[in-house]
């Protein structure tokens, strides 16, 4: 008998070991299946054109997101579509729903064999145009067009709860045409639209670490699921409490190199030793870091802002500024007009991770644009002012996961290319903030 309770004691004990590395054991992602509707739309007057645009669009943003396996549908949902659409995917798992011969959702009309194969997706998305509006302003003297759609992520499995609503705002103008403008405003669907749909939970990637040597990782997953350079993952760690599941985020990794099924990572910071198995959970973002900053070149104040790409760029990474020589703003005439310059840059800068801190040296070259803007606003102009460019090495440390301070020295000029403005520049020191968007 008493050997009988200890080999049962034993088994108990192996059991719950078993159970409990299954617990802590990584999740890898794979792809989802998803079937996407074309757009809809809530009786705006949209050019068929324009529907079609995005429609294409949007295919190639879940194309290239790489996480999805794509079904396309030409049907369209209307705003009472989407909602019949949802009761009748959760009356579907009930034993007495019966089959009709055809679906009708609003405008749209499934067949029996189109409505089985959906529900055997694993999710639905069905993009709606919530807003449209293409006008003329009278005061910019240019076409505008404002879009805003959003996308409901429906979970077929559970019935057709909803798993998500990406809501995608764009906007373009042109001077002379308003289909331009439409097609600007198409344009900036894409980008927006990957960062929605990647802060859906039910989207992010799930990874483990494959080997870990000096700081870096090898990681599963790459290209095979759209994993790009620069993306960031947070290293997790998993603890039982109680009998409930609680994940804390120890450390932060950005992918430096991108394979088809392995990528590389860089450890930035953590509280454990990063070793095989360790869990890697995606930190959505944008893919833009903004800096604000102020610089003082030869004495003259330069406050600007740098917008620099991160997503798909590790080391080399290009960026673009706009800044303001304080000194040379002007105003006559007992204020009736003001002459506002504005210096634009583009460059590039190289970075040098170690751990928190980073050394990033960068340089570029831009041109200044004076504006003159009347107080009663009834006229403005711009013309090219200077020429120049700058040269920095800047040193940063990041803070938190999404925020770092900088400070930075290097040598900047401005040359003048109107008799009304004096060059200006010289050795410069400045310091600011950057924000991980």
């Amino acid at each position: 008998m008493k050997r009988t309770r200890i080999l049962i004691t034993g088994l108990l004990m192996a059991a719950l070991s078993a159970a409990s590395l299954a617990a802590q054991a990584p999740t890898v992602s794979e792809k989802k299946d998803v079937a996407i509707f074309a757009l809809g739309y809530y009786g705006w007057s949209i050019p068929l054109e324009t529907l079609g645009s995005i429609d294409i669009e949007m295919q190639k943003v879940f194309v290239d997101l790489g996480r999805f396996n794509i079904l396309g549908y030409t049907e369209r949902l209307s705003s009472g579509g989407l909602q019949q659409f949802i009761d009748t995917l959760k009356k579907a798992k009930e034993a007495n729903f019966v089959v009709p011969e055809k679906y009708q959702f609003g405008e749209a009309t499934l067949t029996e064999a189109e409505f089985d194969k959906l529900v055997g997706s694993f999710i639905i998305a069905t993009p709606i145009v919530t807003e449209f509006n293409s006008r003329y302003n009278s005061n910019k003297f240019e076409w505008e067009t404002d879009i805003k759609t959003n996308i409901t992520f429906i979970d077929v499995g559970s019935g057709g709860s909803v798993l998500g609503i990406a809501e995608v705002k764009s906007a373009g103008s042109d001077k002379d045409n308003q289909n331009k403008s439409i097609s600007n405003a198409i344009e900036a669907i894409p980008m927006q639209l990957q960062y929605e749909v990647r802060k859906v939970p039910a989207f992010q990637i799930d990874t483990r670490v494959l080997a870990a040597s000096h700081g870096e990782i090898k990681l599963q997953l790459g290209q095979n699921m759209g994993i790009k350079k620069g993306d960031e993952y947070s290293i997790m760690v998993s603890q039982s409490v109680e009998g409930f599941q609680n994940n804390s985020e120890v450390g932060l990794v950005t992918i430096k190199d991108v394979g088809s099924e392995v990528s590389s990572g860089q450890v930035v910071y953590s509280s454990i030793k990063v070793t095989k198995d360790v869990q890697l959970h995606e930190i959505p973002r944008l893919g833009i870091d903004a800096e604000g900053y102020f610089h003082l070149a030869g004495g003259t104040p330069l406050p600007g802002l740098q917008v620099v790409l991160a997503r798909g760029f590790y080391g080399f990474r290009p960026y673009a500024a706009v800044q303001v020589p304080i000194s040379d703003i002007t105003s006559g005439l007992w204020g009736l007009f003001s002459i506002i310059p504005v210096n634009g840059i583009v460059g590039g800068e190289f970075n040098l991770y170690m751990g928190r801190l980073t050394l990033t040296p960068f340089g570029g070259v831009g041109a200044s644009y004076a504006h003159l803007l009347v107080l009663d606003k009834s006229s403005s102009t711009d013309w090219l002012s200077h020429i120049g460019g700058q040269a920095y090495l800047r040193a940063s440390f990041l803070f938190t996961r999404e925020i770092r301070a900088f400070a930075e020295a290097g040598v900047e000029y401005w040359i003048s290319m109107d008799s009304f403005f004096n060059d200006y520049g010289g050795l410069s020191f400045g310091a600011g903030v950057a924000y991980k968007l």
